[in-house]
């Protein structure tokens, strides 16, 4: 396909994305779409296609075996959720394009997104580990107010990296106890609890630390703010103070921010929340997310079966299990 038609695809692609604003899609979205719009943009460089009208089903089913053997930024193969990003990209764009007249037939409708695996969570702590990580933070200086009512706030509500760097100080109810996060994953706001430790050490940071770190700045908004009066980056939040303090705390894991919001949907299963509530919390759209956690608690029952069950006990100490013969 020539540079021009190319063009056009890209421009088309433009006037998809400013409709997708128009009906509410989050930032993220838009940026998952141009990143694969432009994927399959540098694919159509290398087809014979002379238009966009020209591409077929058979044009889609090799542009899948190209991201299947596409290498990515460190020479990796594509990962099969970068594969699916791209191809559902390219897919909701044919389905504008059929919708506003530009094409009569859909030629990626006959696209199978590659079935990913849902690994476990990572970087769940303890309740003894988590309580050390939240202990760490210096909270006589503005900073270290800061950075535990921020830690505070995230084991509590189970909120994401940029859900935190995004509230304002009004999405803050300390009284109620509630979170309003605006804006989250897909768009959607909801309403979370805020427990009674988070609300106090949030409302200290408000009244004793927060002016005294944005000190002559201009305000920017935001409920937490930087050590130079702006706004907070994904970068300081996961690096600078849930990875500085577990290593403080002493946990010899890896622990992202991530990890915090995982360690809370854990604990809250632990202790008998339903899997309902638990979505509701996290935000997410389906069960099946929140079902993972699940799978996690397998893990811990298989723990406790070799510790108490009587079996499993005397298989530990060894020797020929009862009531099997010995053979020369």
């Amino acid at each position: 396909m020539n540079d021009q038609e190319i063009g056009r695809v890209r421009a088309l692609a433009g006037e998809f994305i400013r409709d997708r604003r128009t009906e509410g899609y989050a930032d993220r979205t838009e940026e998952y779409i141009q990143w694969g719009v432009g994927y399959f943009a540098e694919f159509l460089k290398t087809r014979d296609e002379d238009k966009l009208e020209s591409i077929t089903a058979d044009t889609m089913h090799k542009y899948q075996m190209h991201l299947y053997n596409q290498l990515g930024r460190r020479g990796e193969p594509l990962g099969l959720a970068s594969q699916a990003r791209a191809l559902m990209s390219v897919r909701v764009l044919f389905r504008w394009l059929v919708r506003r007249g530009y094409m009569l037939a859909d030629p990626s409708s006959g696209i199978s997104l590659p079935r990913r695996k849902k690994p476990l969570p990572r970087g769940i702590m303890s309740r003894r580990e988590i309580d050390r990580v939240l202990n760490a933070p210096n909270v006589d200086t503005p900073l270290g107010l800061r950075d535990r009512a921020i830690l505070e706030l995230m084991y509590s509500s189970g909120l994401r990296n940029n859900e935190v760097r995004s509230l304002a100080i009004i999405d803050v109810n300390t009284a109620e106890g509630e979170v309003r996060v605006r804006d989250g994953k897909g768009g959607v706001d909801r309403v979370v609890p805020l427990g009674g430790i988070a609300a106090k050490y949030v409302e200290l940071y408000i009244r004793e630390a927060r002016a005294a770190i944005l000190g002559w700045h201009e305000d920017p908004g935001v409920l937490f703010v930087g050590r130079f009066g702006g706004k907070m980056n994904a970068t300081t939040i996961n690096r600078w103070i849930v990875q500085r303090f577990a290593g403080r705390a002493g946990v010899k894991h890896s622990v992202t921010a991530h990890g915090v919001r995982h360690t809370c949907a854990t604990h809250m299963l632990k202790g008998r929340a339903s899997l309902r509530h638990i979505q509701r919390l996290l935000g997410h759209r389906s069960l099946e997310s929140t079902q993972v956690y699940l799978r996690v608690e397998v893990s811990d029952l298989k723990r406790e079966l070799k510790r108490c069950h009587p079996r499993e006990r005397a298989a530990a100490k060894g020797g020929r299990p009862e009531g099997v013969p010995q053979w020369n």
